[in-house]
């Protein structure tokens, strides 16, 4: 720790004479997710949230989450035995978040959440991240009930020969050292001449883990090391394109076990994920474009267990049951739309959109299991007058397992208030089968007990959400603006997991139908723009209710958790330095679990403390070349929330949920060169 303050003094003179190259305004952002073609996300009918590239490395970002941490009505949860981070948005757990790609889905959800892990995304090739709040079932499909996060790649510039390098060291809590701490190593390379584009980029990601409350060779926070790699190859000439890409992940967790009559039971987490692409589009004239995209992905997750003597430090495979598996997932998706202008004021757009996946290893039921989900829709944009804006949706899915309704319909409108107001109301339906690993999933060993249910019903659900637009100030160099948001969900069947305790084993975890679930919310933020200034302050609210039976009102009281958001950036352009601060509070959390009180299996009321979080950076450019991003995560040195279970007025039981392992500090140092 020394060490890193010293050199953080070392290196402010030169942060503070080096060379400002810092871009000092934003334009309005140009949006795809959703869209017919790409637009300014001020004409779009959706409310899409754009997250630049110059906000992804003034955070000095490693991980997604470092991202999406203190965004308004996004939460994340940490799964410390199987190495993942859960996410919720709206209220709904990641189960119900479409992540895309380029605009194609990701294969390969994991957990007992049943969710794409985010942290297993290169956030080094993340050119901008676009999230669109809200039902997208129409457009997208299953898992877009909550909305869908959209991982727009960097590509090769026009002409131009591009090489970053990028070195990052950081603290985990107090600990660092070779094989403590966090390092990161990451390489992109873009090329583009006449029609031809490429690009490349690897990444390593090392962590070494956190000892926290643990004991001896077993740690809180497991060690992680992450191998990315991307490629695409793109062919653009006229009026047509077709690019192919690539993606892959090696990822290997690893827990080691505390000693007992001198043996120890150490497990391996490894992930191997390969995502490949073909996306092609064409303009057949000025009225008629057409987009495809293509995509296998097989994704595969193994568990090796060994015992280790502690003596001789020899290993042996232990032989216990669910001790050693090999489970695969593989996925194909094929998508493609028309997009046909009738007039100036309306616009067309049917489309399929076929999915199928097949999941095969001893912890799944059979051995072998597939499903598949396979729809056409139809949407259209009618700009009624200069003031209204209207696009209906249609989507008629057939579902190899289950049953979907005839029709999913949605509509989204658009107000153009004034010159400086927008208003943006929407209703979506929504349909979700359950997935493989909610249906045919069990994992057992002396850790886990987690089951699929083959009983478990489809979810239906419909959505309101509506947001208002104020650009109070909008000159040159000042913008002012407000944005009052809220939605309201009901879903029934809602699959989630419960955990039924038992004083001979461990937990058993398994996924079952909530009759009727309920979430709503109000959001309110402020942003203002200057050369010199960004500041953003948000409030939001969020409130869930659950049914667990048909007939009854238990938990029928909502349970409401606010948010507080904040962050600034402050641009010295005299000296081309930045500093920048994000902060969230996030309010208590009331929620049902399940536990077992005089040997019986109760749901009980709950809470979850409140917790502020809070990243610190300074950012310069050293000359033409360099960039250097030194700060502060997890500010408040937060590590773990009390979790309470409330009874008669007074608290019993409880337990603790890991958040973060405690105030890190980082220096990143990174080479860009453009010719």
């Amino acid at each position: 720790m020394k060490k890193i303050a010293l050199f953080l003094v070392a290196i402010i003179p030169v942060l503070v004479f080096g060379q400002d190259s810092l871009r000092t305004f934003v334009l309005d952002e140009v949006v795809v997710t959703g869209q017919y073609e790409p637009q300014s996300a001020r004409m779009s009918v959706y409310k899409v949230k754009a997250i630049p590239l110059e906000r992804i490395a003034e955070r000095g970002a490693v991980r997604l989450q470092d991202v999406l941490n203190t965004e308004l009505n996004i939460r994340f949860s940490q799964d410390l035995a199987l190495g993942g981070s859960n996410l919720s948005l709206q209220g709904l757990a990641g189960q119900n978040v479409k992540v895309l790609i380029d605009g194609v889905p990701m294969v390969g959800r994991q957990g007992t959440s049943n969710e794409i892990n985010i942290n297993q995304i290169n956030v080094h090739a993340i050119e901008r991240i676009e999230i669109v709040e809200g039902p997208m079932s129409v457009v997208y499909g299953a898992d877009a009930l909550a909305g869908v996060i959209n991982i727009i790649t960097k590509k090769a510039v026009d002409g131009k020969l591009e090489l970053q390098v990028k070195i990052h060291e950081e603290t985990v809590g107090k600990e660092y050292g070779w094989r403590t701490g966090i390092h990161n190593e990451s390489v992109g390379l873009g090329y583009s001449k006449s029609v031809w584009r490429a690009r490349a980029d690897v990444s390593r990601n090392y962590f070494g883990g956190w000892q926290g409350s643990a004991v001896g060779r077993d740690k809180q926070w497991h060690p992680k090391t992450q191998y990315l790699a991307s490629g695409l190859l793109g062919y653009e000439k006229g009026k047509s394109n077709v690019y192919y890409r690539a993606d892959y992940l090696f990822e290997d967790i690893y827990n080691p076990d505390t000693f007992v009559s001198g043996e120890a039971l150490d497990q391996k987490y490894y992930t191997n994920r390969l995502m490949q692409q073909i996306q092609g589009a064409h303009e057949f004239s000025d009225r008629l474009q057409f987009n495809g995209a293509l995509s296998f992905t097989n994704y595969q997750r193994e568990t090796q267990t060994t015992i280790v003597n502690e003596a001789t430090n020899d290993r042996r495979l232990s032989t216990a049951p669910g001790s050693q598996d090999i489970t695969k997932f593989n996925g194909i998706t094929f998508r493609s739309t028309f997009q046909y202008k009738l007039t100036d004021k309306l616009s067309l757009q049917p489309g399929v959109d076929f999915n199928y996946e097949a999941g095969s290893g001893g912890r799944i039921q059979a051995g072998n299991q597939t499903i598949g989900d396979y729809a056409v829709f139809l949407s259209g944009e009618w700009r009624v007058n200069s003031w209204l804006q209207v696009r209906p949706g249609l989507r008629s899915v057939y579902n190899s397992v289950y049953t979907a309704p005839p029709v999913i319909p949605s509509i989204n409108t658009k107000i153009k208030v004034n010159e400086k107001q927008d208003l943006r109301l929407s209703y979506g339906r929504g349909f979700r089968a359950p997935s493989l690993r909610e249906l045919y999933f069990n994992f057992v060993d002396a850790s886990h007990s987690i089951y699929g249910n083959v009983d478990l019903e489809s979810e239906l659900s419909h959505s309101v959400n509506g947001s208002w637009t104020w650009r109070i100030v909008e000159k040159d160099n000042v913008k002012l603006t407000t944005v009052l948001g809220g939605f309201m969900n009901k879903v029934e069947n809602l699959i989630d997991y419960a955990i039924e305790t038992s004083s001979s084993g461990p937990p058993v975890t398994t996924y079952k139908n909530v009759y009727r679930n309920q979430t709503k919310g109000f959001t309110w933020n402020n942003t203002l723009k200057t050369k010199v200034w960004e500041v953003s302050a948000g409030y939001a609210i969020t409130g869930r209710t659950d049914r667990y039976a048909e007939g009854t009102s238990e938990f029928a009281d909502i349970l409401w958790s606010p948010e507080i958001s904040t962050s600034t950036t402050y641009r010295i352009p005299r000296v081309g330095l930045k500093f920048s601060l994000y902060h969230k509070f996030t309010g208590v959390t009331p929620f049902y679990e399940s536990a077992t009180v005089n040997d019986e299996q109760v749901i009980r009321l709950a809470k979850t403390n409140s917790f502020n979080w809070a990243d610190l950076t300074v950012q310069k450019d050293i000359g033409k070349f360099f960039l250097v991003t030194a700060g502060a995560r997890n500010v408040f040195n937060v590590t773990n929330l009390n979790s309470t279970a409330v009874a008669s007025g007074a608290h019993s039981g409880g337990g603790v949920r890991p958040i973060g392992y405690g105030r890190s500090y980082f220096l990143s140092i990174s080479y860009s060169l453009t010719k």
